[in-house]
């Protein structure tokens, strides 16, 4: 069998795919030390067969097993969890600037812009909020911060937009989703990029969980198709988390104005900008 029938019959998506899914079940069963070989063999396997297949496929995959490789491996240096998100997330920026360095994702389709940002600005906002309110019902988390200072909202915030969000969002969106979709078509790489979103998850061992957040893929998948936009989907993803560890375990009596208000803002707008946009054309038409 030559290179071009292992990328014809996708045999190059499949064992790659089925060790990570394969390691993250074993997390998911409490066996990490079990897991961290199998994501160690599939990182060299990929790193090798980048050689000699070349596609964009390993490249995006490498991401997934590095990832976790960080995560377990990277010592504890914080008391407090929220301190330790940045250790874990700030090695990813590396390979991330790489991939775009390198033109393995072009920062279009990465989504390396602000254009359009104040526009679904609330559209972002009121997305994460609920998704991080139904997400709550699932885990019942505690408060990620000791207390409600502003230092400690201030780190919040900041660790869950900017650490977790782009680098999650570039991981399974801009790089992940952006290949499987080139390959398997736009419908099933949306939903095997948010599957493997969903069995990443696999350290909270709740079965609900991984479903949760398979949905939660797909919802910030399509926000990502809709706008092409790493920033908004960051920000989206970092509400969400910010909705689950402070809003909704402080001030859940607060989350239906924080979702409806940002909702109907966007509402407004967009309605009022195609109103505009009809106006105009109708205007230049007529002459």
């Amino acid at each position: 069998m030559n290179i071009k029938d292992i990328t014809r019959y996708k045999l190059d998506l499949i064992l790659p795919i089925i060790l990570i899914l394969l390691a993250e079940s074993l997390i998911f069963f409490g066996k990490t030390k079990a897991a961290m070989p199998i994501h160690a063999t599939n990182l060299v396997f990929l790193i090798l067969s980048s050689i000699f297949i070349s596609n964009r496929i390993y490249p995006a995959l490498m991401l997934l097993p590095l990832f976790r490789l960080i995560n377990v491996a990277m010592p504890v240096f914080f008391n407090l969890t929220l301190y330790s998100y940045s250790m874990v997330y700030a090695p990813m920026f590396i390979p991330i600037f790489l991939l775009v360095k390198d033109g393995f994702i072009s920062r279009s389709e990465a989504g390396v812009t602000f254009r359009g940002f104040l526009y679904y600005f609330p559209l972002a906002i009121a997305i994460g909020s609920a998704l991080g309110w139904g997400e709550y019902y699932v885990i019942h988390p505690q408060l990620l911060t000791p207390g409600a200072n502003i230092k400690e909202i201030l780190v919040l915030i900041v660790t869950m937009i900017f650490f977790v969000g782009i680098v999650e969002e570039f991981v399974f969106r801009s790089s992940l989703q952006t290949v499987l979709e080139e390959r398997l078509g736009s419908i099933a790489g949306l939903l095997l990029a948010s599957v493997i979103f969903g069995f990443m998850h696999s350290g909270y061992q709740m079965p609900l969980e991984l479903l949760y957040v398979s949905f939660a893929g797909i919802v910030f998948g399509l926000l990502f198709k809709l706008t092409r936009s790493l920033p908004i989907i960051s920000l989206a993803h970092g509400v969400t988390n910010i909705s689950l560890f402070l809003v909704v375990p402080l001030a859940t009596d607060l989350l239906i104005y924080i979702i409806s208000v940002p909702a109907l803002i966007f509402v407004f707008c967009a309605y009022f900008i195609r109103r505009k946009s009809g106006i105009v054309s109708s205007g230049q038409k007529k002459i």
